[in-house]
């Protein structure tokens, strides 16, 4: 657990003086990945600009003063991914509110951002889902209704107008999220999109580590993980019990979100 203390203390101390939002501690190299997805049979519905500037969603933008943060954090979760080998990886938090649905989505686009990488963004939050309204969409289908049988994945994708990036998001709040993430079903999913687009970056939305269990039951199809820590708000108890939970899931660190 001093590691994680050290890191945060670290993180911190880089976002002051960098005078940005979100940061994860270390300087990490670039990933690179072929580039060869088509969109062809994936529905794209463009973003609206003024919806993600109001979500904070500012990983699209080359101007921003905090998108150079979301470029330093790709670099490092890159090359913690390129390390062990992986091409997965689970986002997650102690609780709600800190700020991984937007972590998720601003590494999503800015891993994108890059032209040699490609990557999907699963909302696997089927219990309190966040990532179709943070990017402003409103999808007719998603993630709980491949898990229910309703619909195909083919059915669910979408492609919010930027190249080299897919989202699957999910509709509804599951009353059994529980059981749908742990289902067999769900793990199938994540082997067959591995399988399925082995040049491609996965990232995966979850629900909060410490407030449900749900993300517990789908930890062993992830190959790397990531924690979203908010300053002045997650409890360093709730912090070190998350770690302990992540521990042997391949912890890539922390990103330190401000309150503000």
């Amino acid at each position: 657990m001093e590691q994680i203390e050290q890191a945060l203390r670290k993180a911190r101390e880089q976002r002051q003086a960098a005078g940005q939002r979100p940061m994860a501690s270390g300087a990490l190299p670039n990933f690179v990945l072929p580039a060869n997805v088509s969109y062809s049979r994936t529905r794209v519905v463009p973003l609206q600009s003024a919806v993600l500037e109001r979500n904070r969603v500012i990983a699209t933008s080359l101007t921003h003063p905090v998108t150079d943060v979301y470029r330093s954090l790709r670099a490092q979760v890159l090359r913690g991914l390129v390390k062990l080998g992986k091409t997965t990886l689970g986002i997650t938090s102690a609780g709600r509110g800190e700020g991984k649905t937007l972590t998720a989505v601003n590494l999503a686009i800015a891993i994108a951002m890059d032209a040699n990488q490609t990557v999907l963004l699963v909302d696997a939050d089927l219990r309190d889902p966040g990532v179709a309204s943070c990017l402003g969409l409103a999808p007719e289908l998603g993630l709980d209704d491949y898990l229910s049988g309703r619909a195909t994945i083919a059915d669910c994708l979408i492609n919010p107008g930027l190249e080299r990036l897919s989202i699957l998001p999910a509709r509804g709040r599951a009353g059994n999220s529980a059981e749908l993430l742990a289902s067999p079903q769900m793990a199938q999913l994540a082997r067959e999109l591995k399988g399925r687009y082995p040049d491609r970056l996965i990232l995966y939305d979850l629900p909060p580590l410490l407030t449900v269990g749900d993300t517990l039951g789908f930890l062993s199809s992830l190959e790397a993980t990531l924690l979203v820590v908010r300053e002045g708000a997650t409890r360093t108890a709730d912090v070190k019990r998350a770690a302990t939970l992540l521990d042997g899931h391949n912890l890539l660190g922390t990103v330190l979100n401000a309150t503000t």
